[in-house]
């Protein structure tokens, strides 16, 4: 594949944190790989080396040669337009949060597989020269100890918080050497559409229930989803079940305080231990409330059609399942990185030195 610009002095600087390029291939706008899915991202990060404003607009090609399964040699071309300005609030305004996301994380799984060690560093360097740059240019007149973020960046802190605590950026040995590996692989492949759940694990409570979760919409097959909660220990109850939707898989947590009435009443058993082999029973032997709960299962299935099928798991308190459910819970203090609150004042004083 390869991407050409028609703007003079417009190029691709490299290949977004992508291991694509053969080692034989200097050019930063190819990119060689043996396979790829129709949800595959490839990253490539554009520099440009004169001033380009006078134009309207650019536009940019992406040209992919390919085999498909019946032998044929076909190219994919894609043309995208996109507006010039030399304004830098539009810069920060059209500023999409999971494209920047994607290649911070590729980046920074390449520099792992690399064994460049401060890839992490390197990553929060970046969230903070882009508030630095906002705060400068865009924002200069407000108030030097309050940190501002530009509307489209709002989560950029959180995300790559929660980055440095997923498994393939961990050290040590509490995950596994395989693990890491498998971890940094569905990184390199990651598409857009997971970005932002791989990242950020959605939590929505499945008991009790809210009145229309569960039950169709008008439209489709479809059915209304239960409102999300920030993904940190202390917003979950001790007395509820939680689906937490990784991106790859999903998992149903019971916490230790769900009684065994409820546990009867919606599953038909009274242990937490018993109620995966519960949500395998024939439909017409479930409650209605089970079924809501798998309901909203299938709606996220089927939101990802085209992408890795979802497992779902049931997680009880006490196992080893839960230390690796706990992990995951990115709002937290996870192996030895800061908690949300905590990164967020770290990155605003390193904001706050930088413009000093």
């Amino acid at each position: 594949g390869a991407l050409r610009c028609d703007a003079r002095g417009l190029s691709a600087a490299m290949l977004g944190g992508s291991p694509l390029r053969c080692s034989g291939v200097i050019d930063p706008s190819t990119f060689h790989i043996s396979r790829m899915s129709v949800d595959s991202t490839v990253d490539f990060v554009l520099s440009h080396s004169e001033r380009i404003e006078w134009q309207k607009h650019v536009y940019l090609q992406v040209a992919c040669l390919h085999t498909d399964r019946r032998g044929r040699r076909l190219i994919r071309v894609h043309t995208l337009q996109l507006p010039v300005t030399s304004s830098l609030s539009n810069v920060f305004r059209y500023t999409e949060i999971d494209a920047v996301t994607n290649v911070l994380i590729k980046q920074a799984a390449v520099a792992a597989l690399a064994g460049n060690g401060n890839f992490k560093e390197k990553m929060t360097k970046s969230c903070v020269d882009m508030l630095h740059a906002y705060r400068v240019n865009c924002a200069s007149m407000t108030s030097a100890g309050q940190l501002i973020l530009p509307e489209s960046l709002k989560l950029l802190p959180l995300y790559v918080g929660a980055i440095r605590k997923m498994p393939a950026f961990r050290s040590g040995s509490e995950v596994r050497a395989d693990e890491r590996l498998s971890a940094l692989i569905r990184v390199l492949g990651l598409p857009m559409s997971l970005t932002a759940p791989l990242v950020y694990p959605r939590v929505y409570t499945m008991l009790p229930l809210p009145e229309r979760a569960g039950n169709r919409t008008d439209v489709g097959d479809n059915v209304h989803m239960p409102p999300t909660i920030a993904c940190y220990s202390d917003k979950m109850a001790m007395d509820r079940l939680y689906l937490i939707d990784s991106g790859y898989f999903m998992r149903l947590y019971i916490k230790e305080d769900v009684c065994s009435d409820t546990l009867l009443e919606v599953f038909g058993v009274a242990r937490p231990e018993d109620v995966a082999e519960a949500l395998n029973k024939p439909e017409e032997d479930l409650s209605e409330a089970a079924l809501r709960i798998l309901a909203i299962v299938w709606q996220i299935r089927r939101e990802r059609t085209r992408l890795p099928w979802q497992s779902l798991s049931v997680v009880t308190v006490g196992t080893p399942e839960e230390s690796k459910l706990l992990a995951t819970i990115c709002e937290d203090r996870v192996a030895g990185e800061m908690n949300y609150v905590d990164f967020l004042c770290h990155v605003h004083k390193m904001v706050q030195n930088k413009a000093d």
